[in-house]
């Protein structure tokens, strides 16, 4: 059984594969919540994905202290595209994961059409766009602050802004302040996402990229989106399962 962790900003994501198949999977608030799932479980394998490299090591010292060795991916791994990326010392492995992850499920229902193109939209502390070119290779994409990072940065840094209901967005323009700020944050992502689906339909004969999607804040977010979209909340860790494999020789 091999255990998956994505060891993110905000929370911790876990997922239990047995023959390469889901069994289970959960989001942890910290890593005495991790510790205490780690207790309870069985697993013979582990592999981990982590932005977050305080809370990787105690994690990894855990797991190692049971015996068990831990697959800790980085940008030398092999993996199920080709990485041309400028800067591949700085790309972040959730991005990596959340990609391969879309990348095995495209490639077993047989989802991609010639020159199109794949990309993942992972909606979390950040939301981050991350594209495969039609050639298989991870290109780039884009980083920006997520929908609850933008909203806390306007509370927290303005004397008068409040907090508001993120299930409140209506439309474009915003009628009070509550929703003035909601319509900012949600126009300025959903802008982003459509702009950069734009672009790549534009650079790919009209074909409208294959879309997937994860994180926590997506339910805020995808229902105002126009495009299909393929929903996994356990994309990244089914990455990680891939990259996992793919390495394990």
């Amino acid at each position: 059984m091999l255990l998956t962790l994505d060891i993110g900003n905000t929370n911790i994501k876990s997922a239990l594969f047995t023959d390469q198949s889901i069994k289970e999977f959960f989001v942890h608030s910290d890593e005495g919540k991790v510790f205490e799932y780690l207790n309870k479980i069985s697993f013979t394998d582990a592999a981990i994905c982590s932005v977050n490299p305080r809370v990787e090591k105690l994690i990894t010292d855990n797991i190692a202290s049971i015996g068990i060795k831990v697959f800790r991916t980085n940008i030398q791994n092999k993996f199920n595209f080709k990485i041309s990326y400028q800067t591949p010392e700085t790309l972040g492995l959730d991005r990596i994961c959340s990609a391969a992850g879309a990348m095995e499920i495209a490639d077993k229902k047989a989802l991609l059409k010639k020159n199109q193109y794949l990309i993942t939209i992972d909606f979390g502390t950040a939301t981050t766009i991350n594209i495969v070119s039609p050639y298989r290779e991870f290109i780039g994409g884009l980083i920006a602050p997520g929908i609850i990072t933008m909203i806390k940065s306007l509370n927290e840094k303005t004397a008068q802004l409040p907090f508001p209901d993120l299930n409140s967005y209506k439309g474009v323009v915003g009628n009070s302040t509550h929703s003035s700020i909601i319509s900012g944050v949600m126009t300025s992502t959903l802008g982003m996402i459509n702009e950069t689906i734009n672009h790549l339909t534009e650079t790919s004969n009209k074909n409208i990229p294959i879309i997937f999607a994860t994180g926590g804040n997506a339910k805020h977010v995808l229902p105002h989106l126009k495009f299909e979209v393929i929903f996994d909340e356990a994309l990244v860790l089914k990455g990680l399962k891939e990259i996992y494999y793919l390495n394990k020789s």
